[in-house]
């Protein structure tokens, strides 16, 4: 599938600040599941742009001298998805057989960041009671059963509510309130399936829903319906699994990862990942506006 983002952020301040550091997160992955054909970042005020390359994905950073009273930075980028049918990869094993593979010390030690607690992923012996509920639903003794009912229950047990967290919201206000938005979904899944001794990364990327296309609305019938991702960029989670391969789980949907998601970056939370991060000379007090549209494009 084709598919092409516009994503916009921009700052605004009461009054002209200057220096400004930045470090840019919005460039897609290429890899077996999908292939960035294009990405092009445009600044106001214009500055020179750099890169570097990460295991997780490619980060670019810029820095302007110049007096500004806004700071605008807009990403177009156009991706080739290859995940068609995301169940017919997913491996099929015995629960013991499983176990037998989480229990490697090769495993443990190639994969410990993802299998430890972060600053918003609290593994709190509280999500136990959630694993259990998952292991008694789901429809086998194996990983993909049981990360496939977690990913139900928590769809169904979590309200998305836009506005009511924010980057900074813990684990135990989520189960308390049983709200938030993906990123809440994604940490809460982390922390479930790292207690179970499964490693698991966040991910962060793009989700096309087919709401934001009125062009192609009409001529897609295979459009998405029903699928949310706020007006921003959407999370869900990678699980290792016993083939030794990452797939993805979307708690905030109910879906596995297919040819509607367009990854980005991975890392162990949103702390890893966050599309813009910086550092400014100026006034504390600034507004901030995003906007994310994720279109079909047809050849």
């Amino acid at each position: 599938m084709r598919l092409r983002i516009f994503h916009t952020t921009r700052y605004v301040y009461p009054i002209p600040a200057g220096e400004s550091h930045n470090e840019v997160r919005l460039m897609p992955l290429s890899d077996d599941d999908q292939t960035c054909l294009d990405f092009r970042l445009k600044l106001t005020p214009p500055a020179r742009v750099f890169a570097y390359d990460l295991p997780s994905g490619r980060v670019h950073y810029f820095d302007t001298r110049e007096r500004h009273e806004e700071l605008a930075i807009r990403a177009e980028s156009l991706v080739i998805t290859h995940r068609q049918n995301p169940f017919r990869f997913l491996p099929t094993g015995d629960g013991e057989t499983d176990r037998e593979f989480y229990r490697r010390e090769s495993v443990r030690q190639d994969y410990a960041e993802f299998l430890t607690a972060t600053e918003r992923v609290h593994l709190h012996p509280e999500t136990d009671r959630i694993a259990a509920i998952a292991r008694k639903q789901a429809s086998g003794a194996g990983t993909v059963p049981f990360l496939m009912a977690l990913t139900r229950q928590l769809y169904r047990v979590l309200a998305y509510a836009p506005g009511t967290t924010s980057v900074n919201t813990t684990i135990l206000h989520v189960l308390e309130h049983r709200e938030g938005v993906c990123q809440d979904f994604a940490h809460l899944m982390l922390a479930i399936c790292r207690r179970q001794g499964i490693p698991a990364r966040y991910v962060s990327g793009y989700l096309y829903t087919g709401e934001d296309d009125p062009a192609h609305a009409s001529k897609d019938p295979d459009a998405p319906h029903g699928l949310v991702s706020g007006n921003a960029m959407h999370a869900w989670v990678e699980c290792l699994l016993p083939d030794n391969r990452w797939h993805g789980f979307d708690p905030t949907n109910n879906l596995l990862a297919n040819d509607y998601y367009i990854k980005v970056h991975t890392g162990r939370d949103y702390g890893d990942v966050p599309p813009v991060r910086g550092i400014y000379r100026g006034p504390f007090a600034h507004s901030l506006e995003v906007s994310v549209r994720v279109t079909s494009d047809p050849v």
